[in-house]
């Protein structure tokens, strides 16, 4: 194949000539400069502006998706913007939940035994922010999990852009969804990148 070829197959210039590794690295580095996180406090409807972000971002959730995936879901309105462009990238129809916490409701086309994939841009509490018991680590998800499966949908991952943290004590967002719902988790990146250590040299992400 030329590069003819690959230019005019590939779905970005960048992705002809960088690495998954060094896309996925750029995006991440476009993310926290839009949504710049000092209070410990992610803006991801900056994130979710931007439309070279909302692209790249859908071709790697789109890798995460099982095989199988019939219907994405997401919470309205915070998870519409990214599900539809995950939704364009892939052909994959959504629906939507709305209301919070036990009057969550999925709306939309929806159908009982379909594999749902739950998508959430921000999962988790701000660091150092208080958590309620009642909502824990998996805030954002846990309702969107609930609707779905309470309209009979089987549900296996939740697919999030930025995971803002993982609870109190070790039990993370992932432990959360996997032992109330035996769901699966996956997030992009953290919502906030580790700290350097003064023994740590910095590392080209290329």
């Amino acid at each position: 194949m030329n590069l003819a070829q690959v230019l005019r197959t590939a779905p970005d210039a960048p992705s002809a000539f960088q690495s998954a590794r060094q896309r996925s690295a750029e995006l991440y580095a476009d993310i926290l400069a839009v949504a710049p996180g000092g209070d410990g406090r992610v803006d991801i409807e900056a994130v979710q502006s931007r439309p070279s972000i909302l692209r790249r971002t859908a071709a790697l959730l789109s890798e995460a998706l099982p095989p199988g995936t019939d219907r994405l879901v997401c919470a309205a309105p915070d998870g519409i913007a990214v599900t539809t462009a995950l939704a364009l990238h892939t052909g994959l129809p959504f629906a939507t939940v709305t209301g919070t916490g036990d009057d969550a409701r999925l709306t939309g086309e929806a159908h009982a035994g379909e594999h749902a994939v739950v998508v959430v841009p921000l999962v988790g509490a701000a660091p150092g922010a208080p958590q309620d018991a009642a909502r824990g680590p998996a805030q954002g998800a846990a309702p969107v999990v609930r609707a779905a499966l309470d309209a009979g949908m089987r549900v296996s991952h939740v697919l999030s852009v930025l995971d803002s943290g993982s609870g109190s004590g070790d039990r993370s967002v992932a432990d959360v969804l996997q032992e109330r719902y035996e769901v699966r988790f996956h997030a992009l990146f953290p919502a906030l990148p580790a700290l350097p250590t003064t023994d740590q040299k910095e590392v080209d992400p290329r």
